[in-house]
């Protein structure tokens, strides 16, 4: 009874451990993304824009649910969507909280499949510390900070349900129709969610080839085959996408993958993020590898296929998605495989490999029972592998968080150019930092916000005695314009900082006007770009200041001549602007 009451004991504090890890991982990331996100659409958002106004105003049909989007069929995302756009505002960043909703999702999930590989409670612990701070990894920026960002969690998650539902208790029958249903879900979110048909239900006929009705294996294919026709129903390539499969080298596919696989791990915290990435994911794949050969050595242990086949699933799933990025993407070069969004995706195969790892280091050690060097050794290796694992991975983590500023500033740049768009012809700043087709996103901004749905209406009007105004006052706002020079071409350059210490945080944008024969403030020019000024973090004692800096390019053709200039720093969530100072009066010519 002693014994019984230990081990209760010992599996309550390690759910209690996973699920303080997993809280605080989660919080931390929803609060960069409250920090740093905007509420608008940001690049790919702005394609489902149109299925929104659909669903709010009529004539959304299936087919716009079921057309291709680039190389998916996005239908579940779609869906989703216009779902979360039926609250008071369309908040993009509600579909950024619900990113960090699938990975607490797949986290439980990893939790539940850890159950099954037989570990010792602190061995699980330390597995689970580590799967869940690459799970939680603030590498993954691009789509922390995207409202379109979460379907790329979908996959990985309905795959980790997917195995714990294939192997795990209950009916085949129950678990045909559940693995279906995951399968259906990952494969109509994203293109590599076809996967889940290959690495979920089969892996009952490979862990319990005895107990398995040949039948089902037939209707899991008809299934496939079935979800496959419907995918590819008048699927055809994209224009503006490099050709699948181009004709490269064997070693530069090799280079991409290895790469994609270990960008996790290497993609920040070092100078020479490709060359580490590469060394990781080439360490990944031969770990896997051996894996792959001991369970073809010891195929007549089922005990033993219990444990790894699972997770060499899970890192078939990295692997995979990893082949597929290199033949659709290896044309935009090697480098382009430290995409953060790809580290939702490559992250499964450091996951399997930590549990791997400790599912061997358990075997090696129950075989080296009294040998006390032996063992030493065991316990010096682990030590070594966990602690590097730990050190790259929260090197990689902290040395992000830099990124989300660098996003941040670019997104709030492009939200105030989309916010002024009424009034001003933004159109080169859109296409720059908010979307390629910058008449696509005025129109539609323009129609979300004739339906009420932006949380900060659109600013119609160039006069700033329309507007909120005030000037800066050091507290709320600070902020000057430090000069003003003219190029070789005519064309003029303003610059300076603008900053809300209050907020502590940059202004979103910065906004030139001049006075007109009333003497009234018209604004002409938008800032096109924001600068590092670790002097401005420095004096206001702030790093979340370092890109503060602004700057505006601008033509004084249409402006009066002898008209005063004036800048101005905008608050994009509160439509308020405030008047910088500046060390002279500076007039146009």
């Amino acid at each position: 009874m002693p014994n019984s009451l230990n081990l209760r004991n010992a599996i309550s504090w390690k759910a209690v451990i996973a699920f303080a890890v997993t809280a605080i991982s989660a919080v931390l990331i929803g609060l960069l993304i409250l920090r740093y996100a905007v509420p608008i659409p940001m690049l790919d958002d702005w394609e489902m824009v149109p299925l929104v106004m659909k669903a709010h105003t009529g004539g959304l049909t299936f087919a716009d649910l079921f057309a291709q989007q680039q190389e998916s069929r996005t239908f579940l995302p779609k869906l989703i969507f216009i779902a979360l756009s039926f609250g008071k505002y369309w908040d993009a960043r509600a579909e950024m909280l619900l990113s960090v909703l699938l990975c607490c999702l797949s986290a439980l999930g990893l939790y539940r499949m850890l159950g099954n590989a037989r570990l010792s409670v602190f061995a699980a612990t330390i597995v689970f510390l580590l799967s869940v701070l690459l799970i939680f990894s603030p590498a993954q920026h691009e789509l922390w900070l995207l409202a379109s960002g979460f379907p790329s969690f979908v996959p990985g998650l309905c795959i980790v349900w997917g195995i714990n539902v294939a192997t795990g208790r209950g009916p085949i029958s129950r678990r045909f129709w559940l693995c279906a249903l995951l399968a259906v879900c990952a494969s109509f979110t994203l293109s590599n969610g076809l996967l889940a048909w290959g690495l979920t239900f089969p892996l009952l006929f490979l862990i319990e080839p005895r107990k398995t009705g040949k039948r089902w294996f037939a209707f899991w294919l008809i299934a496939t085959a079935v979800c496959a026709t419907l995918y590819f129903w008048h699927f055809h390539a994209q224009r503006d996408l490099p050709a699948f499969g181009p004709r490269k080298t064997g070693f530069e596919y090799w280079q991409y993958l290895a790469a994609f696989l270990g960008s996790g791990f290497g993609r920040a915290g070092n100078e020479h993020p490709l060359s580490v990435s590469i060394t990781m994911g080439t360490a990944l794949l031969l770990g896997y590898a051996a894996a792959v050969v001991d369970v073809v050595i010891r195929r007549r242990d089922p005990a033993h296929l219990a444990r790894i086949i699972p997770w060499l699933a899970l890192g078939g799933y990295s692997i995979g998605s990893g082949c597929l990025a290199a033949l659709g993407r290896i044309e935009w070069g090697v480098a382009q495989a430290l995409e953060s969004r790809y580290v939702a995706y490559s992250l499964y195969l450091g996951v399997a490999i930590i549990v791997l790892a400790a599912i061997y280091w358990t075997e090696f050690l129950r075989t080296s029972a009294g040998d006390r060097r032996r063992r030493l050794i065991g316990f010096a290796v682990a030590v070594f592998l966990a602690g590097g694992c730990l050190f790259a991975e929260s090197l990689c983590a902290i040395d992000s968080v830099a990124f989300f500023r660098i996003r941040s500033a670019a997104a709030r740049l492009g939200y105030s150019a989309v916010l002024l768009s009424p009034a001003l012809d933004n159109s080169r700043i859109i296409q720059a930092v908010n979307y390629p087709r910058p008449d696509f996103v005025k129109t539609n901004a323009d129609s979300l916000d004739r339906l009420r749905l932006l949380r900060t209406s659109l600013l119609r009007t160039r006069e700033i005695a329309k507007l909120r105004h005030a000037d800066v006052d050091e507290q709320i706002a600070a902020g000057w314009c430090d000069g003003i020079t003219t190029g070789n071409d005519g064309r003029r350059t303003a610059w300076g900082w603008a900053a809300f210490p209050a907020k502590n945080r940059p202004a979103d944008s910065v906004l030139l006007a001049y006075a007109d024969e009333r003497g009234e403030w018209i604004v002409f020019a938008l800032a096109d770009a924001v600068l590092n000024r670790p002097d401005v973090a420095r004096v206001l004692r702030s790093s979340e200041q370092v890109w503060s800096g602004w700057q505006v390019m601008f033509s004084v053709d249409s402006l009066p001549k002898n008209a005063e200039i004036s800048a101005w720093a905008l608050d994009a969530k509160d439509a308020k602007l405030y008047r910088l100072k500046a060390r002279e009066r500076i007039l146009s010519p």
